[in-house]
């Protein structure tokens, strides 16, 4: 009966928690978080290969296949710091993007029917296209205005969460096991300060700025595999269609194809080996296709196509991202006294080049270099203490703007720099059943 009490309330709560707060400003690998669960992000954000909480279905389905009934929980602060620096004639002018402290919860629970099968349910934050830029003196403006745009305070804020329930199984003798979810998306997004790029959009400036939130909601559908080659020894896989999401109406002059967002699809695989009964060695190759979403993929060269290019139109100009190949390496140390220790690291592309760098003022999702490490602590049968940190160096991308004020063909601007470093912190707490 305790135990029973404990798992209700436990759930209610975490997903009254989750639908409050979707996730905002992970913008790690493009605008996808290094890894999702506190353990996997200890390890580089491994986890195509290797599940070890309720948080598996973020990476692979397959993961919970006979896992143990528990509940997971989590709060992450995360600091990005953002900033952009104009190289123009009189000197540099740099800015930084307020609004560097974020905090992101995220929930998950299984449920095991037997040694061979569970099911679950997780609600995972993501997002990542945030700044937040002052209307600073600008020289450039002539008087005209204030901030990087000339228009006063500029930015834009992407918030998505996942809502991810999963069934997952074992077969062959528990030596290969199989999930599928389907995935609900949740998104919103805001923006202010871009009614500079009024010209430009196909519904002459309307639903372009206003410092206003849409939402939608959206679908796709996932499935993994996990499989045991030798003792020790398992290799894993997952896919993630595009999840389409309906179109954010009020941005409908910012987006291509009026307001179209979804979310790209997303594909892995990953090894793990137990080297000794101790040590635990993984690693998971993952490609995020943003060339599903023109939004985000269409260059803004599209402009000079003429009225079919323009912000907001069927090919409209978008932020230019390329599609990214991302490699995690994780090592994970049972120490004893259930202490576990793990450290990891993850390589990702810049998605934004250099040709890119006006729009990616409002999106610089630069990142590359990820370094993580964490730890877990039990306590009895029932309690585990999970903690994971993460620390990504400074990446910049150098790349020409363009004067749109005059018309089409624009003038050129000066060169732009946008840059960025993150710290992150997750504590979590988890209870097995």
């Amino acid at each position: 009966m305790e135990a029973r009490f404990i798992r209700r309330s436990l759930v209610t709560i975490a997903v009254g928690l989750a639908m409050g707060s979707a996730g905002v400003a992970h913008a790690t690998n493009g605008y996808f978080a290094h890894g999702y669960g506190t353990k996997a992000k200890g390890m580089g954000g491994v986890g195509m290969a290797i599940s070890q909480d309720s948080y598996a279905p973020g990476i692979n389905p397959a993961g919970i296949a006979g896992m143990e009934t528990r509940i997971d929980g989590s709060l992450t602060y995360f600091r990005p710091e953002r900033s952009v620096t104009f190289h123009t004639e009189m000197g540099d002018m740099s800015v930084d993007s307020d609004s560097e402290d974020f905090f992101i919860p995220s929930i998950g629970y299984v449920q095991q029917i037997d040694e061979n099968r569970s099911w679950g349910i997780a609600l995972l934050g993501n997002g990542g296209m945030n700044t937040d830029y002052p209307a600073v003196e600008n020289p450039g403006c002539q008087g005209q205005g204030s901030g990087i745009f000339c228009t006063g305070a500029a930015g834009v804020n992407l918030e998505q969460l996942a809502i991810i329930p999963t069934y997952a199984q074992k077969f062959a003798d528990g030596r290969v096991s199989v999930g599928v979810s389907p995935v609900i998306s949740y998104q919103r997004f805001s923006a202010k300060g871009t009614e500079a790029f009024g010209g430009l959009s196909a519904e002459q400036g309307e639903n372009l700025a206003g410092d206003r939130t849409d939402t939608t909601w959206g679908y796709g559908a996932q499935i993994g595999f996990q499989a045991e080659l030798a003792e020790g020894a398992r290799v894993g896989g997952s896919y993630r269609s595009k999840i389409r999401n309906g179109d954010f109406d009020d941005y409908s002059g910012l987006f291509a194809d009026g307001g179209s967002f979804d979310i790209p699809s997303t594909y892995g695989l990953g090894m793990s080996v137990d080297v000794t009964p101790r040590l635990t060695l993984s690693a998971d190759y993952q490609r995020i296709k943003y060339s599903d979403v023109d939004a985000i993929s269409n260059p803004a060269s599209n402009l000079m196509l003429g009225q079919d290019g323009l912000l907001g139109a069927r090919n409209g100009a978008g932020f230019g991202w390329e599609d990214i190949n991302i490699f995690k390496f994780g090592a994970q140390v049972e120490a004893g006294n259930d202490w576990t220790w793990r450290v990891g690291y993850n390589r990702g592309e810049n998605p934004i080049p250099s040709s890119e760098v006006q729009f990616n003022i409002l999106a610089p999702a630069v990142m590359k270099d990820h370094f993580t490490f964490g730890f877990t602590k039990g306590f009895g049968e029932h309690h585990e203490l999970n903690f994971a940190a993460m620390y990504a160096p400074k990446q910049s991308v150098r790349g020409p703007t363009a004067d749109f004020s005059g018309g089409m063909p624009p003038a050129q601007g000066p060169d732009a720099t946008i840059e960025m470093r993150q710290y992150e912190l997750e504590i979590g707490y988890a209870y097995r059943f």
